[in-house]
């Protein structure tokens, strides 16, 4: 999933980033602080030409500073950048206008990721209303005041809307077990490509909208975008046996929050 659970990703600017020296920039809970003490999260980006850099992503983890993620970002137009990291890349478009950047993120298969305005562009600061898609489909809005995240909600563009698990709704995010790659990984244990769709070659991409309730548990399991019935229940199913969820907390105590995953059925 695109992160429901949301990692805040800073960009450069064409018109001077890749000619910047060497730059960090601080955030607690996603947000810019001005130092590092009162950080838990961190952003390194390091120049290596005038058409690429390396950009670090690091949290603090039981008081020690842990890589998250490096990314390579290349000038691929004059607006626009590519952006690869670990087996994935995408791509981030702009356009200048009156005080700011119309910008938009592209997947590898050059379906909407996101968009939205900037005040600026390095560090990428989000103003207003964002759009998230999922596949190319609108799945998400997010609201911003300079950069600072004020409301997330996931939605099915028929004015239906769910909290996020996101920090604008709640001070602890709901996490499966010990490691984000733990989801995954169980789902794909759990789930059961049914008999009749795998002998009638019938694949496709299911989306699963579920709340971790205030016990932990999945719950509120819906087909946010199904392929056929039987995938569909299959999907659903998986997602229900992935128990082990510390909850999301808000004001020190545990609110529900919603969040999309996605379950492939491929044919091998």
């Amino acid at each position: 999933m695109k992160n429901i659970l949301t990692i805040l990703i800073l960009f450069i600017g064409a018109q001077c980033a890749l000619a910047q020296q060497d730059t960090t920039v601080y955030f607690r809970k996603h947000q810019p602080v001005p130092t590092i003490e009162e950080a838990d999260f961190q952003v390194i980006v390091k120049r290596k030409n005038e058409k690429s850099s390396i950009m670090s992503e690091l949290s603090l983890q039981n008081g020690v500073w842990k890589l998250v993620v490096d990314r390579t970002i290349k000038l691929k137009s004059e607006n626009s950048y590519i952006v690869k990291y670990e087996n994935k890349s995408f791509t981030r478009s702009f356009t200048e206008i009156p005080g700011g950047y119309q910008v938009e993120d592209y997947d590898h298969k050059r379906k909407f990721s996101q968009k939205g305005i900037a005040t600026n562009l390095f560090p990428l600061l989000k103003h207003g209303q964002w759009m998230i898609y999922t596949d190319g489909i609108l799945t998400g809005v997010d609201s911003y005041k300079l950069g600072v995240l004020t409301k997330s909600y996931i939605t099915d563009g028929e004015n239906h809307f769910w909290p996020n698990n996101s920090y604008a709704n709640a001070d602890t995010l709901a996490q499966y077990k010990d490691q984000p790659s733990d989801l995954p990984n169980d789902i794909a244990k759990f789930v059961e490509y049914p008999k009749a769709c795998s002998k009638n070659g019938i694949g496709g991409r299911v989306l699963i909208l579920f709340a971790v309730s205030e016990q932990g548990e999945p719950s509120d399991i819906h087909i946010f975008r199904g392929v056929e019935p039987n995938l569909n229940q299959a999907a659903a199913k998986a997602v229900q046996k992935c128990t082990g969820w510390k909850p999301a907390i808000k004001n020190g105590k545990p609110v529900k929050v919603y969040m999309i995953v996605p379950i492939n059925f491929k044919l091998k």
